[in-house]
C-alpha cells in the first residue's frame, strides 16, 4: 500500500484497531501509524465529536430518540469494519 513506508511496517492487531474505532471513531485509523491515516483518523474524530455536540445542543431532547443512537452505532460499526479490513490487508504485505 502506498500509505505505508517499508521501515514503518509492523504488524498491527486488526481487532484492536476495530475496537478503538468502535469506541472512539477515527482513533483506529490513527493506530495504524501512517501519516495520511492519522490525519484521516483525527479528522473523523473531531468531526464526529462536533456533529454530536451540535446535534445534542440544538435538537432539544431529540437525542433521546433511538434514531440518533442507532445512526451513531451504525457509523461506528462501519468504521470498525473498515479499519479491521484495512489492517488485515496491510498485514498481508508484511513479511
Amino acid at each position: 500500500m502506498r500509505f505505508f513506508r517499508k521501515k514503518d511496517m509492523k504488524k498491527k492487531k486488526p481487532w484492536l484497531a476495530a475496537i478503538l474505532n468502535l469506541l472512539l471513531p477515527g482513533i483506529g485509523f490513527a493506530y495504524l501509524g501512517s501519516v495520511p491515516l492519522i490525519v484521516a483518523g483525527i479528522t473523523l474524530f473531531v468531526s464526529n465529536t462536533v456533529i454530536d455536540i451540535i446535534y445534542l445542543k440544538y435538537t432539544m431532547g431529540m437525542a433521546e430518540r433511538p434514531s440518533f443512537w442507532v445512526f451513531s452505532i451504525l457509523v461506528n460499526l462501519a468504521l470498525a469494519v473498515i479499519t479491521f479490513v484495512l489492517t488485515k490487508s496491510r498485514n498481508k504485505n508484511i513479511p
